[in-house]
């Protein structure tokens, strides 16, 4: 089994564990339709995990229920550098709601999630908080327009922010007129439910807003840059928010 091969059954084996441990009971063939698999691959997984001391138990008969003993739990969580982003990210907005149901335990779990990232980047986890801006509810004009976007696009956006490296992106205005821009994303502006990217563009040479649902292609470069003046966002963000 090659490289690519044995890394991808692995990532099948800790997704297999994780649908098992959010549902009470799932058929062979469901998880094998939900994990893309073959019934016979789906057993191969199922007996390597149990090798390995994962407590699966099944019922008789190719359609019974497969499921987890209720007692076990993960002992170790294993995420991908896009999935720690992610959740780096969802940690540093919830610290930023400042929701008293939220916050117990926050901190620790970000600072334990940051240890397994290099270091090189704690500090930019140490800055995530402040680099994203709550503002109003968007308005009933942004909402008629506004759409959900593919979570591939989003993951080059969050991967950009993070690591603070140029975005070069191909973005619609509200006219839909495209155009290509190379931008710096500083800041991430919430106005429920619509993201906006705080940039420095370097076309323009100045800060401008970006509404991440109509980012159409991004493309993360090796070029990476510094934090600006955060007070010019501030503004910015602030002068923007009526007209968002």
């Amino acid at each position: 089994m090659g490289k690519g091969a044995a890394s991808d059954r692995l990532e099948r084996l800790e997704r297999l564990k994780g649908l098992l441990k959010a549902s009470d009971s799932m058929t062979v063939k469901e998880l094998a339709a939900e994990l893309d698999v073959s019934i016979r691959s789906l057993s191969r997984d199922i007996e390597l995990l149990r090798a390995q001391g994962v407590p699966i138990e099944a019922d008789r008969g190719r359609g019974g229920g497969v499921r987890l003993q209720r007692q076990w739990s993960f002992g170790r969580l294993h995420l991908d550098f896009e999935e720690g982003i992610d959740l780096l990210l969802s940690i540093a907005l919830a610290e930023k709601l400042n929701s008293p149901l939220l916050l117990k335990r926050l901190r620790s779990i970000r600072q334990k999630l940051a240890t397994s990232f290099p270091e090189a980047q704690q500090s930019r986890i140490r800055m995530l908080r402040n680099r994203i801006l709550i503002g109003p509810p968007a308005s009933d004009r942004v909402l008629e327009t506004y759409r959900m976007k593919a979570p591939e696009q989003l993951t080059h956006v969050a991967r950009a922010f993070f690591e603070m490296r140029l975005l070069e992106i191909r973005y619609a205005d509200e006219a839909a007129r495209m155009t290509t821009r190379q931008i710096e994303p500083q800041f991430l502006f919430l106005s429920v439910p619509a993201w906006y990217l705080l940039a420095w563009d370097r076309l323009r040479d100045d800060i401008r807003t970006f509404r991440i649902d109509r980012i159409h292609r991004a493309t993360v470069m090796e070029t990476m840059f510094r934090l600006r003046d955060r007070r010019m966002f501030i503004e910015w963000a602030g002068a923007s928010a009526e007209a968002l």
